[in-house]
């Protein structure tokens, strides 16, 4: 899950922050008539935004799950009213998800929100929404917005590991000074 704890960002980290939201087809609850549809929702921050350098996770909300192929659920539940203000924030700033096979399974919505604590997840206040000025098109390499995200997860995840395996041999030159 990703660090937006002031300390690590400043104050107001959890204010403004860019984001993708990923509205995959197969993950709505429709409810009866007088219950309001769900919708399950992966948001992320948006690899270019600054708070996203460094984090080894980019998922709001980051839930050990063993029917999940990567054994997390990255999902926080929205009703179809929050959705729909997501889906008219992120105005022309969506994208078509696709699957393996490049079938469409869903859209990706580009948005700006403020975060707050709901049920223990980290979710969009859908009441500060606004549009964001970075896309969630592919980039100039023709990488979608997962693969972006993977991108920098992955870099950051090198880095940690390159600083961890050189702090033993730190340690050991301060201990033969």
């Amino acid at each position: 899950m990703v660090d937006l704890r002031s300390r690590t960002h400043g104050p107001g980290a959890m204010r403004a922050v860019n984001l993708v939201v990923m509205a995959y087809d197969d993950r709505v609850v429709a409810k009866t008539e007088d219950e309001d549809t769900l919708h399950y929702l992966d948001a992320r921050v948006h690899p270019g935004d600054r708070r996203a350098p460094g984090q080894i996770s980019l998922a709001l909300v980051s839930k050990k799950d063993g029917r999940s192929t990567s054994g997390h659920e990255n999902s926080a539940r929205y009703s179809a009213e929050q959705l729909a203000s997501i889906q008219r924030a992120a105005g022309d700033n969506t994208a078509s998800l696709r699957d393996a096979a490049g079938r469409i399974v869903g859209t990706v919505y580009g948005v700006r929100a403020d975060l707050l604590i709901h049920d223990g997840a980290v979710v969009l206040n859908t009441k500060t929404l606004a549009g964001m000025e970075l896309s969630v098109g592919a980039d100039a390499e023709g990488r979608d917005i997962r693969a972006q995200i993977v991108a920098s997860t992955r870099a950051a995840r090198r880095a940690r590991d390159a600083a961890q395996a050189q702090t033993p041999r730190l340690v050991e030159e301060l201990a033969l000074r």
